[in-house]
């Protein structure tokens, strides 16, 4: 049923992609991703049609949000957390796909819609030398390129024919909840001729989702409540350690 139910959106795009309005159409297969305990990721199927010649670029961004970055440090054989600075503000998400051929730059006149690794613009709070926030910079996106959250590299876009293109957007089970935003432009020397925005909305469902409300909305009483389970758990603990283990 799924498989019939894209066939059928490219047949509906394949029938009016020689009538549609603009140079560029697309759609996803959904626009919400719900996240409970159980959660282990999700791929969301992008879709789409150009009616002009150009490059396609889509980039995936997530909610911004404030990272602490620190470096490791050696003293006498011991590691430590040394000089840190903060990301204000960064994407929590950032994924990008391209019909660019390998190796070939996007023209440095898009850099302000950060349409690349080296055009991804960052927010620090410390007054750094260019070197260290370079350095600093590197440590970020490897670290949240470890935890499948960047993807700095551009991927393909698959193309049916020279009209229709498709492609699979994955979402980890680490994602953040919030709006992402996928964003499809469509370029061609230098100039975007079009553009669309389409939202994703992760939220979180189920039993977590209550728990999450409810810390948020009676914050005092939910503190009151850890605490006494806490206390609880420790006294329950340490009974059972003197009654039985000790023994």
């Amino acid at each position: 049923m799924k498989f019939l139910k894209i066939f059928y959106t490219f047949c509906l795009l394949s029938f009016s992609c020689e009538t549609f309005a603009g140079p560029l159409i697309s759609g996803i297969s959904t626009n919400e991703i719900n996240v409970d305990t159980e959660f282990k990721g999700a791929e969301i199927l992008l879709f789409g049609a150009k009616n002009d010649a150009g490059n396609v670029v889509i980039a995936v961004r997530g909610p911004r949000k404030n990272f602490i970055i620190s470096k490791k440090e050696n003293l006498l054989g011991i590691w430590f957390n040394g000089e840190r600075i903060k990301f204000k503000n960064s994407y929590g998400f950032y994924s990008l796909f391209s019909t660019y051929n390998d190796g070939e730059m996007i023209q440095q006149d898009l850099n302000e819609y950060e349409l690349g690794k080296n055009n991804i613009k960052f927010e620090i709070q410390d007054n750094l030398a260019p070197s260290k926030i370079n350095e600093f910079r590197l440590k970020f996106t490897d670290l949240l390129e470890q935890k499948n959250l960047y993807s700095v590299s551009t991927k393909p876009i698959d193309f049916l024919d020279e009209t229709l293109f498709k492609l699979i957007i994955d979402f980890p089970k680490n994602i953040l909840l919030g709006t992402y935003v996928i964003e499809v432009y469509l370029i061609n020397n230098g100039s975007i001729l079009s553009f669309q925005s389409i939202p994703v909305y992760v939220n979180q469902v189920g039993v977590s989702a209550k728990i999450s409300d409810f810390a948020s909305q009676q914050s005092v009483l939910y503190g009151l409540i850890a605490v006494f389970l806490a206390i609880f758990v420790g006294f329950l603990t340490n009974y059972f350690f003197a009654r039985f283990i000790k023994k």
